[in-house]
């Protein structure tokens, strides 16, 4: 009798230990997430939304930031490559430029996931999914937009992000096909501000300087950092220009409600960081089948005066 029950002792210990190891595997589990420049203000929630899933579900997730310059990100990278991490996420300034370290990654058997910024997986780089918005349909609704605010007529001046991220060129093949439908709404100047605030004051104030009152219906921005010139015309005595908005960070909502912004397509980045390290779980725990792939796309709610009150804004405050 003794010898049973210390042989269902030792079973019973050997149950709760291998019961420990599964619940704790992730534990063991380290995300390395590489994203192209993290002093831009969208990053702020994604980040903390990530490293807080992270955090809950017991992951080591070691984000770094590229600062905007290629052969950072790709340095990074490789880092995490060397460090053999269990998985390696991307948000990279170049889809095409980072596809050799991807590969490399492929390579040494790590997954990789892409991250509110795509890479170019036409190339060969093997990406476990993207998680993030459909950029091309963003464009598309900015288009919407315009066109609901100004008409089917109208001279519009473009403000880009930063040239060759994969939401600069999705964003604008959006608006294009959706303008494809209007050839009176046409594009008489487009200027990068690379997602920066500054510039994007800069290039506005050159519009207005440049098309004076009557000469210019619209100018259409990617990304929040528009926000600023459309304050700036709105107090500077050019409310005849109407300004469409990308993305609905805090002042982009008060911009809406002062009337000094038409209206915005809402990107959140918060659910991006959580739903990244959640399939990043699945794909741990053996269920990578429940993945939406290649693409694991997330809501654009479009948002103007009709609605703005019903949405909080997706970070600042």
């Amino acid at each position: 009798m003794k010898h049973l029950l210390k042989k269902l002792s030792i079973v019973g210990m050997a149950l709760g230990l291998a019961t420990m190891a599964s619940s704790a595997y992730a534990q063991q589990k380290r995300i390395g997430f590489m994203i192209w420049n993290t002093s831009v203000p969208f990053y702020s929630n994604l980040i903390s939304t990530a490293e807080k899933t992270a955090a809950d579900n017991d992951i080591a997730l070691d984000i770094q930031s590229g600062n905007g310059d290629l052969s950072t990100q790709i340095s990074i990278v490789q880092q995490f490559i060397a460090q053999q991490v269990d998985m390696i996420m991307i948000a990279p300034s170049d889809p095409k430029g980072i596809v050799p370290v991807v590969k490399q990654a492929n390579q040494a058997g790590i997954p990789v996931m892409a991250v509110n910024t795509k890479a170019d997986t036409d190339s060969g780089a093997d990406i476990l999914t993207y998680v993030g918005v459909d950029d091309f349909v963003f464009g598309q609704k900015q288009g919407v937009l315009l066109v609901q605010a100004v008409g089917e007529k109208a001279k519009v001046a473009y403000i880009v992000g930063k040239l060759g991220t994969s939401a600069q060129l999705a964003r604008e093949a959006g608006l294009m096909d959706t303008l494809s439908k209007y050839p009176d709404v046409k594009i008489v100047s487009k200027q990068a501000a690379d997602w920066d605030n500054a510039k994007a004051l800069a290039i506005t104030q050159d519009f207005l300087s440049r098309y004076p009152k009557g000469q210019l219906d619209a100018i259409v921005g990617q990304g929040p950092e528009s926000v600023t010139g459309a304050i700036f015309a709105g107090k500077n005595d050019r409310s005849d220009v109407t300004f469409i908005i990308g993305d609905y960070p805090a002042d982009v909502r008060k911009a809406i409600q002062d009337g000094y912004a038409y209206g915005t397509v809402d990107q959140d980045p918060s659910p991006q960081g959580r739903v990244a390290i959640e399939d990043a779980i699945k794909y741990f725990e053996g269920k990578a089948s429940e993945i939406p792939a290649p693409n694991h796309y997330l809501e654009l709610p479009i948002i103007d005066k009709s609605n703005v009150e019903d949405y909080p804004p997706a970070w600042g405050g």
